[in-house]
C-alpha cells in the first residue's frame, strides 16, 4: 500500500484552474483562497516538462513565498503508450527532477492511453513493467507516483485501478482519485471503495450529470450541487485514515466570475472537513 503523504486533510488548488494565466497568477489566486497548498500543472505556461533547474527553483520559491505547499506535480508522464505521440516524449528522469527541485512528494502519472475493456494482457504486462521500473527510480527520490483515475487509461474503474496498483506492487505506487465524467456501472462510492486503500491524493470536481458517451457534452457545477455527493465521499476517505490532500482541479464558472466560483468549492470543502474532523 502506497504510504499517506500528511497528517491531515488539506485543501489545494490546481494550477490548472488557471491554465491560461501564468504561474504567479495562478499563486496569487491560491493564496487568496486561503488553501494549504497547490498542485503544479506540468505545461506551459506554468511549468515545462523540459527540466530547467533555475526555472523549477524559482516557481518553487515563488510558492513558498505565499506560504504554500506543493503536494503534487501534475506532470503528463505516461506508461505503456500504445499510440503514436504528436507532441514531444515526456522524460522520466526530467519529471522526477523536476518533482525533487519543486519539493512535490507526488507526481500525478498515467497508465497507459487505452481504456481497460479495450487494453489486452500485452498493454497491460508493459504498462505494468514501465511503472515498476519508474517506482524503482522515483523511490531513490522519496517520490510517489499516483496514477490518476481518468477514461481512456488502465485506470477508468475503480476495479482496474485497483488491478493496476496490485499488478505493480510497489509502496510508492497509488492512485490519484478522481469521480468518473461517465456513467458507469459503478456508483461513485463503489468506485472509492475499490481503491479506498490507495488513494494518495485527490481531485474534486463535480458535473451536472454524467455522461453517456463521448459525443455528449460536460458542465462543470459547484462542489456542493451536483450529481456527485462529496459529503458521502468525503467522510468514507477520512474515516479509512486518508490524510493527503484534496485539489480543486476546475472552476464552474469562467472569466471575472472563476475565483468566486473557486471560492465558494474551497469553503465548502472546508466546511465539510471541519465538520467531519469534529
Amino acid at each position: 500500500m502506497a504510504v499517506r503523504q500528511s497528517t491531515k486533510t488539506k485543501l489545494a488548488l490546481c494550477t490548472i484552474a488557471y491554465r491560461e494565466k501564468l504561474l504567479d497568477y495562478a499563486l496569487d489566486v491560491a493564496s487568496e483562497l486561503g488553501v494549504d497548498g497547490v498542485e503544479i500543472w506540468g505545461r506551459e505556461p506554468h511549468i515545462s516538462e523540459k527540466f530547467d533547474e533555475n526555472r523549477v527553483r524559482t516557481a518553487r520559491k515563488m510558492v513558498e513565498s505565499r506560504g504554500l505547499q506543493i503536494p503534487a506535480f501534475g506532470s503528463y508522464l505516461g506508461f505503456g503508450i500504445t499510440r503514436p505521440r504528436t507532441d514531444e516524449i515526456i522524460q522520466l528522469d526530467a519529471t522526477l527532477h523536476i518533482a525533487r527541485c519543486l519539493g512535490a512528494p507526488v507526481v500525478r502519472v498515467w497508465a497507459s492511453d487505452i481504456g481497460s475493456a479495450q487494453a489486452d494482457e500485452t498493454v497491460w504486462t508493459k504498462t505494468v513493467r514501465e511503472i515498476r521500473l519508474a517506482c524503482a527510480r522515483a523511490a531513490k527520490l522519496g517520490i510517489t507516483l499516483a496514477a490518476e483515475m481518468h477514461s481512456g487509461t488502465l485506470a477508468d474503474t475503480g476495479d482496474s485501478a485497483r488491478r493496476l496498483v496490485e499488478m505493480v506492487g510497489r509502496e510508492n505506487f497509488g492512485l490519484n482519485f478522481q469521480v468518473s465524467q461517465y456513467a458507469l456501472p459503478e456508483t461513485c462510492e463503489q468506485r472509492l471503495e475499490a481503491v479506498l486503500a490507495y488513494v494518495v491524493h485527490v481531485h474534486a470536481q463535480n458535473y451536472d450529470r454524467l455522461l453517456a458517451s463521448n459525443d455528449d457534452s460536460l458542465q462543470h457545477v459547484p462542489l456542493s450541487s451536483g450529481v456527485i455527493d462529496y459529503e458521502s465521499l468525503l467522510p468514507r476517505l477520512i474515516e479509512a485514515g486518508y490524510n493527503g490532500y484534496i485539489a480543486v482541479a476546475f472552476a464552474h464558472a469562467k472569466g471575472k466570475d472563476k475565483k468566486q466560483a473557486l471560492l465558494e468549492d474551497i469553503g465548502y470543502l472546508q466546511t465539510l472537513c471541519r465538520r467531519l474532523r469534529r
